[in-house]
């Protein structure tokens, strides 16, 4: 399960980048507005090798 690192909400196993922006643009409008040229995977997805446990 996928959980936005912004606010913990979760986002489902496999988000699609359509899933990510809408939920980007509607709950971090400031972010949004100020992060653009990331792509939603970057700006609301923990990097994949943070996901691991250790």
């Amino acid at each position: 399960m996928k959980q936005c690192k912004l606010c913990g909400t979760p986002l489902g196993k496999d988000p699609t980048v359509e899933e990510l922006e809408k939920h980007w643009k509607k709950h971090h409008n400031w972010h949004w507005e100020s992060n653009k040229e990331k792509t939603p995977e970057e700006a609301l997805l923990k990097k994949r090798n943070q996901d691991v446990l250790e």
